[in-house]
């Protein structure tokens, strides 16, 4: 039988959108003081993938937020309005080694799934962190490549509550994994977000973004939401 912090949470079938604001200096960031620009954060598909402690899941650590950007006929972006830099999110750490706090949950009645995650300094690709892919939109920034979004996460929190029309099922190990795709989800997505492109400057700063998890998607519109959802846990609420 699993025992301590075991479980999953997989979904390309939600959305969000939110709210930003840019900073000159982390002080600034922290204190809402002098805000340079910002505004609201486009509607945008997500997707996340977290996996704690469950070796027989695909993989056994993963922490994952981000912009659904590629889902489409082809299964590269082509078309996906999603697939741009303007409302982008990426909070990606393929080993889970920059998340300090998670947990995840289901209710009583077992339809009901909450996940949660924190942690800091998820940073883009370097020697020391492989597999970390930090970028954020540059909103409000005139537009360039991706490296226009690459940075630093010096601190992130998240979470998702999936809802579910079916209770959960339970396997012979004690885990209870979801029965079909949720009908709801809600959540957020928060940080600050240290810019370090060295081909557009005009995009550094520190932003402070405030996420909120809806139901909208337009993959799932277009019937490209080829993943079904998987939720699981091995804790239930008494």
């Amino acid at each position: 039988m699993q025992t301590g912090e075991s479980f999953y949470a997989s979904s390309d079938r939600f959305g969000y959108t939110g709210t930003y604001a840019v900073y000159r200096t982390e002080a600034e960031a922290k204190a809402g003081r002098n805000r340079i620009r910002g505004g609201t954060w486009d509607q945008r598909d997500g997707s996340i993938y977290m996996v704690r402690n469950k070796p027989d899941f695909w993989e056994t650590e993963y922490n994952a937020f981000l912009t659904n950007w590629y889902a489409s006929s082809t299964g590269n972006g082509s078309g996906n309005p999603n697939n741009a830099n303007q409302g982008f999110v990426q909070m990606y750490d393929a080993n889970a080694t920059n998340w300090q706090n998670q947990k995840a949950s289901w209710s009583k009645d077992l339809k009901t799934f909450t996940a949660f995650a924190s942690g800091a300094n998820a940073t883009y690709p370097s020697a020391g962190n492989p597999g970390q892919f930090a970028r954020l939109g540059n909103n409000g920034a005139p537009a360039g490549s991706g490296e226009a979004t690459k940075g630093t996460y010096l601190s992130y929190e998240y979470s998702i509550t999936a809802t579910f029309a079916n209770a959960a099922t339970r396997e012979p190990d004690g885990f209870y994994k979801s029965n079909g795709n949720a009908v709801g989800y809600t959540g957020y997505f928060k940080g600050i977000f240290r810019n370090e492109s060295t081909t557009s400057p005009a995009s550094n700063g520190y932003y402070v973004v405030n996420l909120t998890i809806n139901n909208q998607s337009w993959s799932v519109a277009h019937n490209f939401d080829s993943r079904p959802d998987e939720f699981g846990s091995i804790k239930v609420a008494k």
